[in-house]
C-alpha cells in the first residue's frame, strides 16, 4: 500500500438513531432495489427506502418501487443529453458529458428540495446505466455506492482494475476464470475505480462459454448468488458504522477500505 494525503474517513448516516434512509437511481429491472426493499420489509425500523428515480420512464424497477408504496420520479435523460454512442467527435463528446453533468445537478437540486421537507437521505444506492459527475456526485460523496459484475481485485500489468466497463462478465469468462462475482463500492467519479466495500460470494462459471448468451446466464444466477448478498452486507455495515476509508492507497490507486477500524486488502470484505 501507498502513502495517500486523506485523512481517514467515516463512512455512514451522521445521525443519533432511526432507520437508514436509502434512495436509489435505477435503470433495469429493479433486482438491487428488491434486495433494499425486502430489508426495509423486513427490518422497517432500521432501513427505509425512501426515494426512487430514473434517467428514464419504462425500467421495470419503477414498477417494483411503485408497487412497495416509494416514491418514484422519471426522467427524460436522452431527451436532455442525446445518445453516448452517437458522440463520435471530441466535441460532442465534450457536449454530451456536459449536458448530463447539468441533468445530474438539475436532479441533485430536486433532491435537495426533496429533502428539505421530507428529512436527509443517508444513502444513495445505483442500479444505474449513466455517468455520474457535478452536484449529485459531490453532495453524497462517501454515502453513493454502486454494484459492479465483476471482481474488481483483479488487475492488469500495469495495476489497473482489469474487469471495468460494459459486458465484465463475459470478459472474466474470455480470460478464463472459473468463478465471477459482485463488488460493490464507494462512487468516487473514476470508472468503476473507487474503493471496493464488499464483494459478494463466488459463482462458479462451470460449462459455460465466453458467449454473449453464456455471460447472460452467467451473470443472472450471480444476481441472486453474490449481487444480493454483498449489497445486503454493505447497506448492513454502512448503517452500523463500520465502514471507513483508510489514509493509505492500493496499486490501483483506490483508498483502503476500514472495517470496524481494521484496513482491509483491495476488495474489502470478501464474502463465500
Amino acid at each position: 500500500m501507498n502513502a495517500a494525503p486523506h485523512a481517514t474517513t467515516p463512512l455512514g448516516p451522521d445521525r443519533p438513531s432511526g432507520p437508514l434512509r436509502i434512495g436509489v437511481l435505477v435503470s433495469a429491472t429493479g433486482a438491487n432495489l428488491g434486495t433494499l426493499l425486502d430489508l426495509r420489509d423486513r427490518e422497517p425500523d432500521a432501513f427505509d427506502v425512501c426515494l426512487v428515480a430514473s434517467h428514464g420512464t419504462t425500467a421495470k424497477a419503477l414498477d417494483v418501487a411503485r408497487d412497495a408504496g416509494v416514491e418514484t420520479w422519471t426522467g427524460d435523460f436522452d431527451a436532455h443529453c442525446g445518445l453516448a454512442s452517437r458522440a463520435t467527435t471530441p466535441e460532442d463528446a465534450l457536449r454530451y458529458r456536459r449536458r448530463a453533468r447539468e441533468w445530474h445537478d438539475g436532479l441533485d437540486a430536486r433532491i435537495a428540495a426533496w429533502e428539505a421537507e421530507h428529512g436527509a437521505l443517508d444513502l444513495v444506492v445505483l442500479a444505474y446505466h449513466r455517468w455520474i459527475e457535478g452536484a449529485l456526485l459531490d453532495r453524497f460523496r462517501g454515502r453513493m455506492i454502486n454494484q459492479h459484475p465483476a471482481d474488481l481485485s483483479v488487475l492488469d500489468a500495469d495495476g489497473g482494475r482489469l474487469l471495468t466497463g460494459k459486458d465484465p462478465v463475459r470478459l472474466a469468462m474470455a480470460e478464463g476464470h472459473t468463478t465471477t462475482r459482485t463488488s460493490c463500492f464507494v462512487v468516487d467519479g473514476t470508472q468503476d475505480g473507487g474503493a471496493v466495500l464488499c464483494m459478494g460470494p463466488p459463482v462458479d462459471v462451470e460449462t459455460r462459454q465466453a458467449t454473449p448468451d453464456d455471460a447472460w446466464e452467467q451473470e443472472l444466477r450471480q444476481k441472486t448468488l453474490s449481487d444480493r448478498p454483498c449489497l445486503e452486507w454493505t447497506v448492513r455495515a454502512f448503517a452500523a458504522g463500520r465502514l471507513a476509508l483508510g489514509a493509505d492507497t492500493h496499486a490501483d490507486g483506490s483508498r483502503t477500505v476500514l472495517i470496524d477500524g481494521r484496513p482491509t486488502a483491495l476488495g474489502g470484505k470478501r464474502l463465500g
